[in-house]
């Protein structure tokens, strides 16, 4: 793939499994070379799948202020928080879609005005009692578990609501996003098939082998990306993306030029005009250097 000779002015990172390690933060080393690269004149941004608040903490913590693209593309805010687009489910899609997934014993989530919500009751309760049994066995399974008890029981990050079918209604407001997690990939192919196959107006990818991500057409990293490059009176061939994933792809097919992580999904790879290491190695901070060295053109 042929790369336009211009020089960066942007560059946009996927967060997990890219800006951050396996830690769940973004390292020292990744926030020196993100400012390094600000005093060279290349500013930078976020695409990510989660929510806007969940992005905004992480980078807070960080030290880092900038844009922000949530919930894969649904959502584009500026560096003051200021909303520039919103791609949105309607009420009946969100009902479609929650219809298909309650079908099955698989943990989800709804990204909405109200924050991240998922339904009290048999669906969660179900997954939950079945990771329980595989936590027995497998040492990851055992991870999940206690990820998904704080995150539902504990710390309650994700509201519990019963009757969600009226919540979607009366209360959620906007929704942008579905999220569902499966150790069990042939379930969550069959999952994703059927929501693709009922529910139209949808586009369905993935951020990892255990989940699948719903949003409305045009809620993609992609569109996302031209919106904010415009924003920022940026063309998008001084754009560079970084990125590991299927949600990551739509992105990669716009930005001036498109880097993948070494511990990326091999479809990401396979479409990147460059591979840089891994999220546990400084990967991001690698693509800086090469990027403010112009080593990468």
């Amino acid at each position: 793939m042929n790369v336009l000779a211009k020089a960066i002015k942007l560059l946009i990172s996927d967060m997990d499994g890219t800006v951050l390690s396996s830690k769940q933060k973004i390292e020292p080393e990744t926030i020196a070379a993100i400012q390094a690269a600000k005093e060279k004149g290349i500013e930078f941004a976020i695409a990510t799948g989660r929510n806007y608040l969940n992005a905004k903490e992480l980078t807070d913590q960080a030290g880092i202020v900038c844009p922000i693209i949530a919930s894969n593309g649904a959502r584009v805010l500026t560096v003051d928080g200021e909303e520039l687009s919103a791609t949105t489910l309607t009420a009946e899609q969100a009902q479609q879609i929650y219809g298909i997934i309650s079908q099955y014993e698989v943990f989800f989530e709804m990204f909405c005005d109200q924050g991240l919500v998922t339904a009290q009751g048999s669906t969660i309760d179900a997954a939950y009692d079945s990771l329980k049994e595989m936590s027995e066995e497998s040492d990851r399974a055992k991870d999940v578990l206690e990820f998904f008890h704080n995150r539902y029981y504990v710390n309650e990050d994700v509201k519990m609501i019963d009757g969600f079918r009226s919540f979607i209604r009366n209360q959620a407001g906007q929704v942008f996003k579905f999220i569902s997690f499966s150790f069990d990939q042939d379930l969550m192919k069959k999952i994703w098939k059927e929501i693709e196959e009922k529910v139209d107006g949808i586009y369905v990818t993935s951020s990892g082998h255990d989940n699948i991500e719903v949003m409305a057409l045009g809620a993609d990293k992609g569109t996302a990306v031209k919106t904010l490059a415009k924003h920022l009176g940026v063309s998008i061939d001084e754009v560079a993306v970084i990125g590991d994933n299927l949600n990551d792809v739509p992105m990669f097919k716009v930005a001036g030029m498109a880097i993948a992580m070494g511990n990326g999904h091999e479809e990401a790879k396979a479409i990147a005009h460059q591979v840089t290491k891994t999220n546990d190695e400084n990967g991001v901070g690698y693509a800086i250097g090469q990027l403010a060295d112009k080593a990468w053109t």
